[in-house]
Parts: structure tokens; C-alpha cells; sequence
């Protein structure tokens, strides 16, 4: 592979842009591309690039939409893991009550990690979750339950993550939408008790219930946590933000500041076109298109993904949409955005993630 070409930590491949919730954190409601399905071929042709270069670490089957809606899903799974590649799948869990066979196909599909995003743990926060009107809440829970009962209880080797969405108020981040689903560390912690309890119950390995709360004990408002509560079962909080501030009004956009967005992650949208990273939801940065026959390395070393990794390295913020997206909604917010920016993707992050090989992935 060509020097030019960064070695990315991770590779978006959205199969589908096709979701069957509407939910009110999420810009699907307001994406205005078409919808579609990536062509097999194309991410046979993809899997197979990875797998013979090494250009990405981890991939995943989603930018937008929802992975288990794509026809040839399986077939995507099954032609990652016999490349021996690194997928992490992240989906709503909707058809676990939909189509309950998903679920022996996922366990035994032998994929690396599933992330559940359960988001809305309780029926009355499960409303803006905009679902199809035969999906109830109880339905949906009692799908997801299903499915996590059933995975421990196998030998698959997956790593499944039961992710909420934490709405506690936080100083740096800037949600398109005020929304109120967990707002509170008790609230949170009796939430995430819940669910453990759920998923665990019966399961002849489970580890003892006070381990497990004061694992859950751990957690702390306002930021992106891992609880790992069995060995392949791991609760995830994740800090409600926003994709770009596009969506958003009233931004101060950034001027400086750093972003991986195609240095050490990139997206290809289900039409081929590449993107910098996975907040680009509507193709505006548009890198190149990865055709038949074509390859995403030399759209990765091309010039528009050079410049815009170059400044990036010179702490310049030059795009329209990265400015928004670095930005926020008072100056104060805008400067600690960009110093952070700097902070975490240059110093932070790469020194955790040297002290502790694997970390922001377990």
C-alpha cells in the first residue's frame, strides 16, 4: 500500500441508508439523499481490498440507516469474517422482534462485536424513537432481551454492547434537539441495574450480582463509558451530540482545531461515494467514488482527501461542514471545542490508547 495512503482505525461501509425508526437524536428524518442499498458486488470488492492491503483496522456496516435491513446482510457478515476482518455491526435491535430468526443467524454468524442501540431503555422514552406502529415498546424490549438471553447462553464468540443514550447537560457538546431520555447518574444507574438484571437472569455463568453493581457504580454523567458486566456482554453510555451542527442554527464555526476524519477513519457511503468520516452523513465532503473495478486506496491518497488531511495537520479548519462540525453555539463553547479537538484526537487519545493497546474498542 502506498505511503500516501493513511492506515485507517476505522472504515465506515454503510450498506444500507434504509432505517425503520425515526429517531428524533438522529438526522435521519432530515437526510435528503436517496435511499438505496450498497450493491453486493461493491462490498464484496471493498471486503476484499481490506483484506488484502490492511487499509482499515475495524469496519462497520453503517454510516446511516439500519445494517439489518440490507437484503444481503449475512452474506456482507459472512464475507467479513471468512476475510478474518474486524466488524463491528451496530444496530437498533428492531428485527429481534421483527424477525426473530436474526437472532440465531447473528449468534451464530461468528461476527466479532454487535452494539445494540437500545438508546430509550423504558416505554415512555421509547416514543421518539419514531418506530413502525406494530413495534411497541414492550415488544422491542422483549426482542432484545431474547436475543442477549439467548447469545449467553451460547458459545458465540461476539462482544455485544447494550448502549444508552445519556442526556445529562454537558459544557462541550451541542445537541440539535433539547431531549430528556437519562439525566441523572442515579437514573442512570438504575437504568443500566435494570438491564442487567434482564439480560443476566438465569445465565449458569453470570457474574455475582453485587460485582455487577458495583461495576454499574462506575459510571459518571456526560461522557462515552464501557461497563463490562460479563465477559461478551458490556453496557455502553454514550453523551447525546450532534452530526455536523447542520441541523443546528445558531453555530460559531471553528477556524482551528483537528479532526481523523480521513486519516485515521473514512465512510463509503452505499453509493460508493467516500467520505471523511462518519458524520457525514450526506456525502457533503465528497472524497471520490469507489466504482467496479476501482479502489479506495487511490481515492484515499487522491488529492481531495490529502488536502484536507494537510490541514488538518497544520490545526486549520477549512471546510465549510468540518467548521460547523468543530463548532458550537456560543464563542466560549466554540474555543473549548477546538482546543479540545486538539487535545483528545492529537495527545489524549493516541496516548491512551498506547498505555492500554485495544482501548475506545472493548
Amino acid at each position: 500500500m502506498p505511503s500516501t495512503v493513511p492506515q485507517l482505525e476505522r472504515l465506515h461501509l454503510e450498506v444500507t441508508n434504509v432505517c425503520n425508526f425515526k429517531c428524533e437524536f438522529c438526522p435521519d428524518g432530515i437526510m435528503q439523499r436517496r435511499r438505496g442499498h450498497m450493491d453486493p458486488a461493491l462490498l464484496e470488492q471493498i471486503l476484499d481490498e481490506v483484506a488484502a492491503t490492511g487499509l482499515a483496522r475495524i469496519l462497520t456496516f453503517h454510516l446511516m440507516g439500519e445494517p439489518l435491513l440490507y437484503p444481503h446482510i449475512f452474506l456482507g457478515i459472512d464475507m467479513a469474517v471468512a476475510r478474518g476482518l474486524d466488524l463491528h455491526l451496530t444496530s437498533n435491535g428492531s428485527t429481534f422482534a421483527l424477525w426473530p430468526e436474526h437472532i440465531d443467524r447473528l449468534i451464530h454468524s461468528r461476527l466479532p462485536k454487535l452494539t445494540i442501540s437500545l438508546q430509550t431503555p423504558d416505554p415512555v422514552t421509547f416514543l421518539i424513537r419514531g418506530a413502525p406502529p406494530r413495534l411497541t415498546a414492550e415488544r422491542y424490549f422483549a426482542g432484545i432481551t431474547q436475543f442477549l438471553q439467548a447469545h449467553l447462553r451460547s458459545d458465540s464468540p461476539t462482544q455485544v454492547h447494550l448502549k444508552f443514550l445519556d442526556t445529562s447537560p454537558h459544557p462541550f457538546l451541542v445537541p440539535h434537539k433539547a431531549l430528556a431520555v437519562i439525566n441523572s447518574a442515579q437514573q442512570m444507574r438504575s437504568e443500566l441495574s435494570a438491564w442487567a438484571t434482564r439480560a443476566l437472569e438465569g445465565i449458569p455463568d453470570a457474574p455475582d450480582a453485587a460485582w455487577v453493581g458495583s461495576q454499574i457504580e462506575t459510571y459518571r454523567p456526560g461522557r462515552w463509558q464501557l461497563i463490562r458486566i460479563h465477559p461478551r456482554l458490556v453496557l455502553e453510555t454514550f453523551p447525546l451530540d450532534s452530526w455536523s451542527n447542520v441541523e443546528t442554527e445558531q453555530v460559531i464555526p471553528a477556524r482551528w482545531g483537528y479532526c481523523n476524519g480521513g486519516s485515521q477513519q473514512a465512510g463509503v457511503l452505499y453509493d460508493g461515494t467516500v467520505v471523511p468520516c462518519c458524520k457525514d452523513y450526506e456525502g457533503r465532503i465528497p472524497l471520490g467514488q469507489v466504482r467496479l473495478g476501482g479502489s479506495l486506496a487511490d481515492i484515499l491518497a487522491g488529492s481531495p482527501a490529502c488536502t484536507l488531511r494537510q490541514g488538518f495537520d497544520r490545526f486549520q479548519v477549512n471546510n465549510a461542514v468540518c467548521q460547523r462540525c468543530i463548532g458550537a453555539d456560543t464563542p466560549a463553547k466554540t474555543l473549548a471545542r477546538q482546543v479540545g479537538s486538539i487535545a483528545y484526537f492529537k495527545f489524549y487519545r493516541p496516548l491512551k490508547q498506547k498505555l492500554n493497546p485495544g482501548w475506545g474498542e472493548v
